[in-house]
């Protein structure tokens, strides 16, 4: 059945607010964004986001949780029919879309602090986490890489990923800087690898 005008008004009005919401919060941050200014800018009143979201930290969390699951969504958009050479990839397309000041400002400085480790942590499980569990345990099952705990090679990888797009976005994209940064995670999968 299609959605009513009012349920795309509505929406509309929601993906609008996330939109400039995001523009905010990665430029500002979260202390120094102003509801009424990002109200203002998506040409909507304060009301609306109450309504949506119903608070600033409400906002904040819709918005970077839709960016975890936008970074997410890219990286696993790499295509490969070897699913060990798909992780690779995807994750070094991951520390490039990592390193936008976005990303990094919102999603690894200010999450975990506004939103909470514990819920932030939930989060993640639904997706960066999630996902490398996922995909590490069927590389697990197919004898692809040794018998670590999935859990230990997630977080090794996801603090790899936070420690090296970090450093990607703090020399702005260096080419030698991003070239190392290859070749460093390129070690550390090779840890990873099972040898027959």
């Amino acid at each position: 059945m299609p959605k009513s005008r009012k349920e795309q008004n509505l929406e509309a009005t929601r993906a609008a607010l996330m939109a400039v919401a995001r523009r905010h919060f990665a430029r500002d941050g979260y202390s120094d964004a102003e509801i009424g200014a990002i109200a203002t800018d998506a040409r909507v009143t304060t009301g609306a986001i109450y309504h949506h979201f119903g608070s600033k930290k409400g906002l904040f969390t819709a918005v970077a949780e839709d960016l975890e699951e936008e970074i997410v969504r890219m990286a696993a958009s790499v295509k490969h029919d070897d699913p060990w050479q798909r992780l690779r990839l995807g994750f070094e397309k991951l520390i490039d879309l990592c390193a936008s000041p976005a990303v990094q400002r919102i999603t690894f400085i200010e999450a975990p602090q506004v939103v909470g480790p514990e819920a932030w942590r939930k989060i993640e499980l639904k997706y960066a986490f999630g996902t490398l569990r996922n995909v590490l345990t069927s590389l697990r099952e197919a004898g692809v890489i040794k018998p670590y705990s999935i859990d230990l090679m997630a977080r090794t990888l996801l603090a790899l990923l936070h420690e090296t797009s970090a450093e990607v976005a703090r020399t702005k994209n260096d080419p030698a800087v991003r070239a190392q940064v290859s070749e460093m995670v390129s070690g550390v999968f090779d840890v990873f690898v099972a040898r027959r």
